[in-house]
């Protein structure tokens, strides 16, 4: 089980290809499992998973820099390289997803200026622009992919509107998100790369905090997080680091929810063709795209202080694994995991938003994004066909990526 474990958080391509089965393995008996060669524990079930995140025990969220994991990360890495990795993870220890009470609950209200249910709806508009202008330059292409030509640009080209960068920089936008998605690897390629992006981007977004505090012109996010509420504002560092946050979670997320829905949508052609039918349905039905083939497969946490889960003793400072993934197909929660059923009953019961204090802040817009682009293929491409229905993943194991979904569209409707 131990080679089993390293083989899946090493993204082996074979493992992590269609890890479910094996998740199924990880969650008998107690389904907590001890990785010694991490070292960190792996939680499995969906009440475990969903206690850690909800606070029931004490963890904390940094676990990439402190904590038995991220010791033995260090330990394997060449010395040359322990100076990257600690400014890189220094930096990342700024995400408000790495912070804890009061500091992340500051964060948290002045990120959320941005993410207003109001905000994020005043958005479909230009979403449903950006898939109508993507989907027209797929047409014009002689090997239309879903995920090269839609999954991987429309999330990008929405963040950049969010955080108020110009749509021309956005496939420099999408490289940095790329190498920071790589960073969960924490090899000495990815730091390298992921060490060069936040550089990148640390400068891109100075430039953008100096032009509004010298003039007050700039994008209104920008605006909006440096401006003093309730003595609430963010420091220059704090912003970088915010919209590095909703530039990484906003796109890579959406990206692997995009390409996995389309994926199972084709391999489960009953559920395409009720979709055709019933138009309505597909908001609803993202829940269970989200749940079935999760595009975040999980997280970990360190032990803040000693506890006991289902009978295995946990210490002060282990690395605890919480697999999102696997409690989405615990059978004594969702009956049928394997079966991908759009009007299942609980099926926004997921935890691939985590749950929580930490609970996804960008989860609205995901849906959003996936609403709006799916609608658009099942309505315009009712006949649309996968042409290969077993792709390859890359990435990490934590983020679903496929690469490539070849795709014969069809004849358009209308």
């Amino acid at each position: 089980m131990d080679e089993e474990i390293t083989a899946f958080f090493s993204a082996d391509p074979e493992t992590i290809s269609w890890p479910y089965p094996m998740y199924q393995r990880w969650r008998e008996g107690t389904g907590v499992l001890r990785w010694e060669s991490g070292p960190a524990t792996v939680v499995t079930h969906y009440a475990d998973v969903k206690a850690v995140m909800a606070g029931a025990y004490p963890t904390i969220q940094n676990a990439y820099r402190f904590g038995e994991l991220a010791e033995g990360t260090i330990a394997r890495l060449p010395m040359d390289q322990h100076e990257i990795f600690f400014k890189v993870l220094d930096f990342e220890g700024l995400f408000m997803s790495r912070k804890e009470g009061g500091e992340h609950a500051r964060l948290r209200r002045i990120a959320a200026r941005a993410f207003t249910a109001r905000r994020i709806e005043q958005l479909r508009a230009s979403v449903q622009k950006h898939v109508d202008d993507l989907i027209e330059e797929m047409l014009g292409k002689p090997d239309p992919d879903v995920k090269r030509d839609l999954a991987n640009k429309l999330p990008v080209r929405v963040i950049v509107d969010l955080i108020g960068v110009p749509q021309e920089d956005r496939d420099l936008i999408w490289e940095w998100s790329e190498a920071v998605g790589r960073l969960f690897s924490l090899d000495e390629k990815s730091l390298r790369e992921a060490d060069e992006a936040i550089d990148a981007f640390r400068e891109y977004v100075g430039r953008t905090v100096d032009r509004v505090r010298r003039t007050g012109e700039g994008p209104e996010l920008a605006k909006a997080m440096l401006e003093q509420r309730d003595n609430e504002a963010l420091t220059e560092e704090e912003l970088v680091a915010m919209y590095l946050l909703i530039l990484f979670g906003g796109s890579e997320t959406t990206t692997n929810l995009l390409g996995n829905g389309f994926l199972a949508l084709q391999r489960h052609r009953d559920q395409w063709d009720m979709l055709v039918r019933e138009p309505e349905l597909v908001r609803p039905a993202i829940e269970e795209l989200i749940r079935y083939d999760s595009p975040h497969h999980y997280l970990p946490r360190v032990v803040a202080e000693d506890f006991e889960l289902r009978g295995t003793e946990l210490k002060k400072n282990q690395t605890l694994i919480v697999v999102m993934g696997a409690a989405n197909h615990d059978e004594s929660y969702f009956p049928n995991p394997s079966v991908l059923d759009v009007t299942r009953p609980n099926k926004a019961d997921h935890l691939s938003f985590a749950f929580g204090v930490h609970y996804c802040l960008g989860a609205a817009l995901a849906r959003l994004e996936g609403e709006v682009a799916f609608t658009s293929l099942l309505t315009r491409f009712p006949d649309a066909r996968l042409l290969d229905d077993q792709p390859s993943y890359g990435g990490s194991a934590m983020l679903r990526a496929i690469q490539h979904l070849p795709t014969d569209l069809g004849a358009p409707v209308g």
